[in-house]
Formats: structure tokens, sequence, C-alpha cells
């Protein structure tokens, strides 16, 4: 691996979330996979509900271009990779295709839509699971060539629509019946009616591996966990379980997709926590993976991913330092989302779960700030709350995420992921009636707020998604970045306003390592209802000693602003103030004006400028006192 990626902490990266069917189809000939239905691949690339043909190779030839080293991306994370069930007969209401990789049929192979048959420089790939895995490990290969880690998106929740269930009994899977697709959820018992589906044109069909395996020269001891019905629950599903928090949530199918039975009184549970920690630790260990993002932690027993997490990092060993586990958990109350960077045997280990997880609570509370029309917003005092709760106790008195150090030396509140959008129901931040300026201020503040940010393909070009609304939840935002028809030029895409901003964003946060590591400081938020209210969020990002600083402003109103108002203005935390220093504008996302220098010192109070719709860094100026720069 390329030493600089594997050297970097977590803490220093900034990853860019790809839907990798959706990014670039660079090869054509995956597009119908062979003895695939082509009924499920959309050549016009419209249907969202169907292939449009993105590919590894449409990501490697953007990584060779050196098109995300100039975003100042540093890791990628990809929608998952793994062999899929292609079709399913009942998902949110109808049937869908399984473009986004998250219905696994085969967990130790690749999807024969995602790779190709030979290397960029033309070395031939077997037309098999060992080719299709050995361009997967040169896909990481290629990436780590240019600084550039890879997240693999996994899912060990449920596997696709890979069995039946036999409603009228009669043996023969009924794939035109709902109700062999899905059955109602029974709390008690399960449904004894489940039989392996075998329909080749969708790839619906039992469970992979069902054994041991051989891939890229080395021996995968699996035992065939996944490959028992046993392991699953079989238990149904209904349509209010994924908002319940009664434990149904934990053991439905989450609708046609099929529930393992992860509760570790099971008598299958170390076999099924043992077979994925198998087959991770070839992905970390062997393939060269960096990180995996889990899908679904919220409905699974917590107890099955602190034996998975402890057994995966003691497999892994020295290596573990290197790994980013994080977790998806769709919800916004931080008690619920941090529990799962803490072991559910908390007090006796107060050891880390989840290396850390996506912080939904401040994407929730950003984009009630930020996503309305230009010169509108909403309440950014409920956003600086969301922020002090990362490093503030929940009701247990503990903080709400882990502080313990994990094997790399870095806590769980330094490892929250940073978001304001993704590919789920709350979809683009840019949709109707959002402009291209608001979305840029968006990004700006997610690229300088604590945490690893977060940033969704595409977002770099501003593209809108002109189907979503404002306050609707849906899918519409996974369209096809650059489609065969209509695609801007690199150079174009390169040269707006979106990319040039978020570009020299990431700069700054190379050159100030403050807005990597330092701690948050509110400055100033408008109050409320009050008649003080004017759109502006004002924060340092400090070193644990004050000497070094940077400060931010967000403007979300239609009018020019000054932090503050007649009657009340910023005072500095002392630890930030020491006499004749300057903060002076390095970056103005939003607006043409740079800004003046402001000189502030102890007695005085600081009123800093910011423009309509805009935000400001402002760096500290310490060379006037002899000291090093930030």
């Amino acid at each position: 691996m390329c030493l600089c990626a594997a050297a970097r902490p977590w803490s220093e990266d900034v990853i860019y979330f790809v839907m990798t069917d959706r990014f670039r189809d660079a090869d054509t000939s995956n597009n119908i996979p062979k003895n695939s239905d082509p009924k499920l691949y959309d050549p016009t690339q419209k249907d969202i509900n169907l292939y449009h043909g993105g590919d590894l190779r449409g990501l490697e030839k953007a990584i060779k271009s050196g098109y995300f080293n100039d975003l100042g991306v540093t890791a990628l994370w990809l929608t998952p990779v793994l062999k899929n069930v292609w079709r399913s007969g009942y998902d949110l209401g109808g049937w869908k295709s399984g473009y986004h990789g998250y219905w696994t049929q085969d967990w130790l192979d690749i999807d024969p839509h995602l790779v190709s048959r030979e290397s960029l420089d033309g070395k031939a790939y077997s037309d098999d699971a060992n080719g299709r895995m050995e361009h997967y490990r040169d896909f990481v290969k290629h990436a780590h060539s240019k600084g550039i880690k890879v997240i693999q998106d996994v899912v060990l929740n449920h596997a696709g629509p890979v069995f039946y269930y036999d409603a009228d009994n009669d043996g023969v899977f009924d794939e035109g019946e709902k109700d062999e697709w899905v059955q109602p959820f029974k709390r008690d018992g399960y449904h004894a009616n489940a039989k392996w589906a075998d329909v080749p044109r969708w790839n619906v069909a039992k469970v992979q591996p069902d054994g041991p395996r051989e891939l890229l020269g080395k021996t995968i001891e699996t035992r065939g966990s996944l490959a028992r019905l046993e392991s699953y629950g079989r238990k149904g599903f209904s349509t209010d379980s994924l908002g319940k928090t009664d434990g149904e949530e934990v053991e439905c199918d989450f609708f046609s997709l099929r529930d393992f039975w992860t509760d570790p009184k099971g008598e299958h549970f170390d076999a099924l926590v043992d077979e994925f920690v198998t087959i991770y630790d070839f992905y970390l260990g062997h393939v060269g993976v960096d990180g995996l993002r889990i899908d679904t932690i919220k409905h699974v027993h917590h107890e099955f991913w602190d034996t998975f997490t402890e057994r995966l990092r003691a497999r892994l060993g020295a290596k573990a330092a290197e790994k980013l586990l994080f977790g998806e958990i769709y919800d916004g109350n931080p008690e619920i989302l941090g529990r799962y960077t803490w072991r559910s045997d908390w007090p006796a280990s107060k050891e880390p779960g989840l290396d850390g997880v996506l912080d939904f609570q401040f994407c929730f509370s950003a984009r009630e700030y930020l996503r309305h029309p230009d010169g509108r917003y909403g309440s950014p005092a409920a956003l600086e709350n969301a922020l002090l709760t990362r490093t503030s106790n929940d009701s247990k008195g503990r903080p709400f995420y882990n502080p313990n150090p994990g094997p790399d030396g870095l806590n769980a509140q330094q490892k929250i992921i940073t978001f304001i959008e993704n590919h789920d129901g709350l979809n683009r931040f840019r949709v109707a009636g959002v402009s291209e300026r608001r979305n840029r201020l968006a990004q700006g503040l997610v690229l300088t707020l604590p945490g690893i940010p977060c940033i969704y393909y595409g977002t770099e070009f501003a593209t809108p998604d002109a189907d979503g609304k404002i306050g609707e939840d849906g899918e519409t935002g996974r369209f096809t970045y650059f489609p065969r028809a209509g695609s801007p030029p690199i150079d174009e895409v390169k040269q707006s306003a979106s990319f040039r901003e978020i570009s020299a964003l990431t700069s700054l946060r190379k050159k100030l390592p403050v807005l990597r590591t330092g701690s948050f400081i509110p400055l100033w938020t408008d109050s409320g209802d009050d008649s003080s209210d004017d759109g502006v969020l004002a924060y340092a990002r400090a070193s644990e000693d004050g000497e070094s600083f940077a400060v931010v402003v967000i403007n979300a109103s239609g009018e020019a602003r000054v932090t503050g108002t007649a009657n009340q203005a910023i005072n500095l935390p002392a630890s930030l103030k020491t006499h004749g220093k300057q903060l002076r504008p390095v970056l103005t996302i939003g607006s043409e004006s740079p800004g003046d220098a402001v000189n502030f010192d102890a007695a005085a109070p600081l009123r800093l400028p910011v423009p309509a719709d805009s935000l400001v860094v402002y760096q500290a100026e310490l060379q006037a006192l002899g000291m090093p720069q930030n």
C-alpha cells in the first residue's frame, strides 16, 4: 500500500461517497452480464430503478486522471461491490433492480456488472470469481498508488431476497406473487416455509460461500454458515418495523431482504460472527481495503457488533490500527447513535465498539439550517447544539460518543463522519429550490467542522436533483453523474465554482491543522425566535493550547452581516486572546469578495463581516508575535 495513505490518520482524511453504478460507465461490455435479464439495464440511464452501467473502470479512469487528487479527496467509499441479487419483486412497494449493491448473494465474489475482463494496462482477467476479485484488488492498489484509501460498504444485517416464502406450499417460487417475496412479521416463532430460490436471470439464489474458497492464491476458511437457512430469522416484515425500537427492528426482514439471526442467545451466533470475520479479514487483510462502512447497524443485536469488532480486530492484529470501522444508524438521536461506539457490556468494558458513526444528528440539523432557497434559513442554534452533543454526556452519564481510543489512538469523537447528503431517503442537499451557491455553502460547513468530512458524488459540480423536493424523502438523486449522453467535460467540472471551492477547502484543511483536529468552540449563533435572529453561525477551531486557531463564519441570510448585533458581539474565550493578533480572511465560499483583515485584542469584542449567503474562514495571524502561523 502507498505509504502516504497507510501512514495518514483517519482524522486527516476527506471521504468521497460514490454509488459505483452511477458514476461513469467506462466499460459497456459488463452492462448485461452473461445469462442475466437484459430488461434490468437501462441504456438511456434514466430509470433510477435499473442498472445504468457504472463500474470500477469508470472510477479507475477518474483516479488515473488525478480527478480525486485535484478535488482533495483521500478516501473513496464505494457502495457494496459484492455479487448481488439483481432483481427483487418487492422493495418499497414494487420491483426494482439491485444496482445499488445492498442485496448480497455471494460474499466472496464481486458483481459482474462492476468488473472488466482486462486491467487498465491490458492484463487479462479470468471470467470467474477469481478474475473478478483480481480486478477489485487491482482497483484498490490503483487507488493506493494515488494516496487514496478505499472504504468498502458492507451489509451484515441481511442478504438479498435469496429465499422465498412458499405461501401456497407447492414447492415452486411464484415470482409474480407478493406473498412469496414478503410475509407478515411473526413475533413468536418463524415462517417454516422458507425455501432457497433459484432464478438465474436475476441471480436469486442460495447464498454463498457454502464452504472454503480459493481466491487470489489464498484459502479462505469459510464454513458455509451464510448458506444455512437456520442462520436467518425468517420472521417476515411489517411496514412500520423500520421505525420501531421494541426489538422488532432487529428481528424482521428488510422488505424482501432476508434477516440474519444475530441474537446472541441463538444457536448459530458464534458461527455467523466467525464467518463474517473470516470474510472481512480477507478484504481488509488480503485485498487491501482500508475501511468498512457498515450498513443498518441498529437493525442488528448490539452484542453482535461487540463480538464482530473484537474478533475482527484480533484477527487483523497490528493491521487493525490502519482500518476504520464505522456504521450507519439512521437516527437523529445522539443517544442511539453513540451507543454503538460503546460495547453493550459497558461499564464493565469501556473499549470502543465501532470506531465511529455517520452523524445523522448533524445532518438533520445542518439541513434544517441551510437547505432552503437563498436568503432563507432555519436554526443555527439547533445546529450548534447538535455539534456540542458530540462531547457531552448521555442519560447514563457517559459521553454520547466513546472518548476512549481505538487501535489507532483516535476515539469515536475524532472519527465521527460529518455529512449533509447521501443516497438514502434524505437524498441530495441540492433539490428544487436550493441554489448552487447554497449547496456550496453546505459543503463548506462539512469541510470546516470536526470529524471526518464526507461529500457525496456529484456535489463537486453542484449537480441538481430537479425531481427532489425540500421536506420530502426520495431516491431521485441516484442519477448517473457522467452519463454517456450530455456528460459535462471533466475540464468544465474542474473549472466550476463548486469544484474549485471544495478543492480550496481541502487544501486549507491540509494547511491548517486546526481545521482537521482542533476543538470546536461556538462563538455566535442567532437566538431562536428572538428579534436578533440573523442566520449567522460562527465558531472557532483551536489547538489545545489556544495559540493556533481559525474562525469560521456562516451567513445564511440574504444580506451582508457582521457577527453579533449592535448590543452584542463575539467575545473570544480567554484562551484564544493575545494582544496584537489579527484575523485574516483566507477563504470565502459563495462570494467573490475576500473581505478585510480584522484586528483584535483582549480588551475588545470581535466583530467579523461576512457577505450574504456565504462562509468565510479567518486565519489567526501570529507572525507579529514571532510565532509560527497555523
